[in-house]
């Protein structure tokens, strides 16, 4: 009689070497960071003068009565590059790819008697955006111009006679974060640029099965959320849009710097809504505008730290401050209630799962693109 071995019926070790190698991967580089965390020195100055300028967008957004501060706050992280020619750069690359997205978003919902025809242009729209995005100059405008149309689109259809307002608020908010941040970063060094990629690079056929994700998994991002009842589209359509735009860095490796960057940064917003929100004091009373300002600013500080400290985990502090402001930065501050913070987080992982399904359902016809346009891409080179 054949014996039965112990690891019968479990999934062959090699299946599930690369994502031991990525935990381990991740876990040295986590050890590396924390060790490096300092309150003084380069690091540390970068840090704070990124927190400083996040946090200043999302005051000075709420003092211009802007409709959602907290993409004012996102802006700023997101643009401030610890170099103050890269963060000009890619500030006025935000401001022109934002503008051009919410142009063709605004042009989608005017036919928004017509749903199927609004579903193929965003999906038309961001495929496209990611494929230029790999291959140009101006990948980051190119982004700005992907994740934005589904914002405006999304949210318009929800109230198609706002869809100006709407269309307002984000231009303004972005603009508000980009300055503050270009300010925050006017006397920081210059470093060397890297070579500059050309305008618009060689075809790319694998890109152009990733595109086909992209768009796909954006574009089912709407019917999904009217399935489930939840407000996901904002997340769960730029998740989907940021993870496939990073595939040549490693779809995985992207998705868990993303997921656990959330995770940490949703833990910090969690714990300061049950320390703050339920200390007794009213929603507007000094104490608990203190106390959501100092939290806000210690955390931001060691993430920021993270962000700007150069490791392979840079990406996980990025997204960790990215989800502490969308947990913490609610209308009217420091109004903090869980609801709207879970609803952004569960778009997050909606995103991801989004991009994983269908990746996996899109296989074969991505190999069939890449195997056509080979010839085409060798004869390039």
């Amino acid at each position: 009689m054949k014996s039965s071995s112990p690891a019968e019926g479990a999934p062959p070790l090699h299946a599930l070497a690369p994502a031991i190698v990525a935990g381990r991967r991740y876990l040295r580089a986590s050890v590396a960071d924390l060790r490096a965390t300092s309150l003084r020195g380069e690091r540390a100055r970068a840090a704070l003068r990124a927190t400083l300028a996040i946090i200043g967008s999302v005051l000075l957004a709420h003092l211009l009565h802007l409709e959602m501060p907290v993409w004012a706050g996102i802006s700023a992280l997101r643009v401030f590059q610890n170099d103050s020619h890269a963060t000009l750069r890619r500030g006025l690359e935000r401001i022109a790819g934002t503008v051009a997205g919410v142009s063709l978003g605004f042009t989608i919902v005017l036919a928004h008697h017509h749903p199927i025809l609004v579903q193929g242009a965003v999906c038309l729209t961001c495929g496209a955006a990611l494929y230029v995005q790999a291959v140009s100059r101006y990948s980051y405008a190119f982004q700005l111009v992907g994740f934005t149309v589904p914002l405006i689109v999304f949210d318009g259809l929800a109230d198609p006679g706002r869809v100006g307002a709407i269309a307002l608020a984000r231009g303004s908010e972005v603009l508000v974060g980009t300055a503050v941040a270009t300010l925050a970063d006017a006397f920081s060094r210059h470093r060397q640029p890297g070579p500059q990629k050309p305008l618009f690079g060689p075809l790319d056929p694998a890109f152009l099965g990733y595109a086909l994700v992209g768009g796909i998994a954006v574009g089912l991002v709407a019917p999904l959320s009217q399935l489930m009842g939840r407000g996901l589209t904002g997340q769960a359509s730029i998740t989907a849009f940021i993870i496939v735009a990073a595939a040549h860095d490693g779809i995985g490796w992207k998705s868990l710097n993303r997921c656990l960057g959330c995770l940490l940064g949703a833990a910090l917003g969690f714990a300061a809504i049950l320390l703050i929100g339920h200390g007794g004091a009213p929603a507007t009373s000094p104490a608990m505008w203190l106390s959501w300002l100092l939290f806000l600013l210690i955390t931001l500080f060691l993430l920021e730290q993270t962000d700007h400290g150069g490791s392979a985990i840079a990406y996980t502090g990025a997204q960790a401050s990215l989800c502490l402001l969308l947990v913490l930065v609610q209308e009217p501050i420091p109004h903090l209630g869980i609801a709207p913070g879970l609803d952004r987080l569960v778009g997050i992982f909606v995103g991801v799962a989004l991009v994983g399904l269908v990746a996996l359902a899109t296989w074969p016809v991505r190999a069939r693109i890449k195997a056509h346009f080979r010839p085409l891409e060798e004869r390039d080179a």
